[in-house]
């Protein structure tokens, strides 16, 4: 119905201009050929006929500009072009080649209407043409001038209204074309909101991925797991980490699942962790799958990732489960050996009550070495700590502060010299790594970020992180391991923050025996240093 009303509008808006338009024309051709007599034969001017044409003209030009012809219907302006024929008529009595002119409404009536207006303003033409006094005689002159004039204007007239039909069937094909396209688009698009709907609906995180790892479309599910922005999926919004394994080792960004299907790798069932922005760790089950060719004809694969963190919360406890039925179970077992020597060492028992207490003995201490091999194994699973390379912890946070360093206009520096083998929780190191080169990005608005990692001369892994940032003053310097504590150039320049990473970073250090320092200078940036104990160094030695 809008649409209906849309296109009614536009064409009451065409027909008025194009009756102002054609009356206009003529208008103006009158005036032109007018200026013309004037110039050439004054006396033109002064015949009767001529000025009751130039009259007519006028007074009808005048009438088409202040008529509403928007609140008028289509045929009342087939008013204008016989006046137009009429007044024609007029200026031809004193001037007979200015008949030519009837070429105008006669275009004008073949353009926007039909074959009895045609016929209507060509017997006005006749009639006009015979309104001469000298053509009364009816001599065959008169009758094969007549003849020519009405067969020219009817050739004319036919031409173009065969032409205008035309125009107007290839505009109202056009418009129902522009119709049903508008209805197919708008199918098409309610398909896809409705694909979408199902697709955003489904629990499992899905995505599409095109070569080089642009991901084309993901579902609600997927754009929540990675805080992927809902506008444009090339950007996250907040920080998503995977890892080989719970606080294990940070994928490199050519490792992830997204790089991965970007290269055409399929997977099924793998086990993959991600360390979410909201600081939750979760166990995802990671499946690759070609997906069929896009637009470009080139191959897609969807990455399918299944939350499977409460299988693994069960996994995780199970040792600690183990733990608490074997402890429970071996203190009675504790008890029945006490009584089971107790009768062995007391009153003599008869051979058969021997044999009973010998079987009781020996299958509760068969049990407790069963527990106590379940309490050895749940305990060392318990132990997250293990031997690893600190360059490389080193290296993969650098490259996972790459793009917040550049868009930034910093230059990482960066000088690692490997192995620094240490024997630690390499996932709460990386936090504290990633924490020091944070901080620096964050405070530095430009300059150059040096980042060193090595062996020092006393044999300890060290990592010294230097900015050329905004800085702190002595004071802030003293307290920047206090909780909750902010420098207060950071407080002026409006950086957010809570104040708590770098006291976590210190006991985070501390706990592997090592130490972490702070310099610092007001315009000149910081310089923070981790030095942690190799691998093997016995504890308390500090050479």
């Amino acid at each position: 119905m809008i649409e209906s009303r849309w296109a009614d509008s536009q064409l009451i808006g065409t027909r008025v201009r194009s009756v102002w338009q054609w009356q206009l024309i003529f208008t103006f051709s009158v005036v032109a050929i007018t200026v013309a007599v004037g110039v050439l034969d004054v006396s033109l001017l002064a015949t009767p006929g001529y000025l009751f044409g130039i009259l007519v003209v006028v007074i009808a030009s005048i009438t088409t500009l202040v008529t509403p012809w928007a609140r008028t219907s289509k045929h009342s302006a087939f008013v204008l072009p016989l006046v137009d024929i009429v007044a024609i008529g007029f200026l031809s009595l004193s001037q007979p080649s200015l008949g030519y002119l009837w070429v105008f409404p006669i275009a004008w009536i073949a353009t926007y209407y039909g074959t009895i207006e045609i016929v209507a303003s060509l017997s006005a033409v006749a009639l006009m043409n015979l309104a001469d006094p000298s053509h009364w005689d009816f001599s065959a002159a008169v009758l094969v001038d007549l003849l020519i004039i009405l067969l020219a204007l009817a050739f004319l007239a036919i031409t173009i209204s065969v032409g205008s039909q035309r125009t107007r069937a290839f505009r109202d094909l056009a418009r129902n074309q522009a119709r049903r396209l508008s209805t197919t688009v708008h199918r098409v698009q309610s398909a896809e909101q409705r694909v979408n709907a199902v697709f955003d609906s489904i629990s499992v995180a899905l995505a599409r991925v095109a070569p080089g790892g642009e991901i084309v479309s993901a579902n609600a599910a997927y754009r929540s797991l990675y805080s992927l922005d809902t506008q444009d999926l090339r950007f996250p919004v907040g920080g998503a980490v995977e890892y080989t394994g719970y606080r294990g080792r940070a994928l490199a960004p050519s490792e992830t699942a997204i790089a991965r299907a970007g290269r055409g790798e399929t997977v099924s069932g793998e086990r993959l962790w991600l360390f979410d922005r909201t600081g939750t760790w979760r166990a995802l089950g990671l499946s690759i799958r070609p997906a069929g060719a896009n637009s470009l004809g080139e191959e897609t694969f969807v990455v399918e990732l299944e939350d499977l963190t409460a299988v693994a919360d069960a996994q995780r406890e199970r040792p600690h489960v183990t733990r608490v039925v074997a402890h429970e179970l071996r203190n009675p077992l504790t008890a029945i050996l006490g009584h089971a020597d107790l009768l062995l060492e007391g009153d003599p028992l008869t051979p058969a009550q021997r044999d009973h207490v010998d079987v009781i003995e020996s299958a509760s201490e068969r049990m407790l070495t069963l527990i106590q091999g379940l309490l050895t194994q749940s305990t060392d699973a318990d132990d997250p700590r293990a031997r690893f390379d600190v360059a490389q912890l080193v290296t993969a946070s650098i490259e996972a502060f790459e793009p917040a360093a550049s868009a930034s206009a910093l230059t990482i520096d960066a000088v690692v010299a490997g192995p620094i083998e240490v024997d630690g929780d390499e996932f709460r190191l990386r936090q504290v790594i990633d924490n020091i080169i944070s901080n620096a990005i964050k405070y530095s608005d430009r300059g150059t970020l040096r980042v060193v990692a090595a062996v020092d001369e006393d044999g300890w892994g060290a990592v010294t992180v230097a900015d050329e940032g905004i800085g702190m003053s002595p004071d802030d310097v003293e307290r920047v391991f206090t909780p909750y504590f902010r420098a207060q150039t950071v407080q002026e320049g409006g950086v957010p923050g809570t104040g708590l990473g770098m006291g976590i970073a210190r006991e985070i250090v501390e706990s592997h025996g090592g130490s972490i320092t702070v310099e610092s200078a007001l315009g000149h940036g910081t310089t923070v240093t981790v030095r942690l104990p190799a691998a093997g160094r016995e504890e308390g030695d500090e050479r």
